[in-house]
């Protein structure tokens, strides 16, 4: 392994990285025993942080800001909201498992076991289809609630 030791040559190896590459070992022999790149490093890594300073200001994300941008991205963009609200969702699971109940409870004494486990198969596979499709088409709905709850678990635990 050759060792570096222009201070011009390491300077451009050590920019050359990605970040959060591992410093290969001759720039880092380097780092340690040259002080003037030492600092130069160091200087670069308090630019990057004061650079990077104003993107990690939080930037409320609600349903208007995020429309207004896409519009001016895209002047033909069609929010795709969903169309069916969380209580008309609610009414249809409770409708479709009375429905699904009341017919099992009605043929439970007519109908033959094989008939029957058949009946509560489909059943269990339309109650886990149709709450898959409530949690897919809510997402964010559930995304914003963990982060509400999250956010009081954290007010919580700094106030004790």
């Amino acid at each position: 392994m050759k060792f570096l030791t222009d201070c011009s040559e390491v300077m451009n190896k050590y920019l050359s990285l990605d970040k959060g590459e591992r410093v290969p070992l001759d720039v880092t022999l380097h780092l340690i025993t040259c002080k003037e790149c030492r600092n130069q490093v160091r200087a670069l890594k308090r630019a990057e942080k004061i650079a990077r300073a104003p993107l990690e200001i939080p930037v409320a994300m609600d349903d208007f800001s995020i429309e207004a941008v896409m519009a001016k991205i895209d002047p033909n963009y069609n929010s795709t909201k969903n169309p069916i609200s969380i209580a008309k969702w609610i009414v249809g699971g409770i409708a479709m498992i009375l429905f699904m109940l009341t017919f099992g409870l009605s043929n439970y004494c007519t109908a033959n076991k094989t008939v029957m486990i058949t009946f509560y198969t489909l059943f269990a596979g339309c109650v886990t289809a149709y709450c898959a499709m409530f949690i897919g088409t809510n997402m964010d709905f559930f995304v914003k609630l963990m982060e509400t709850k999250k956010e009081s678990d954290d007010t919580v635990k700094t106030s004790l």
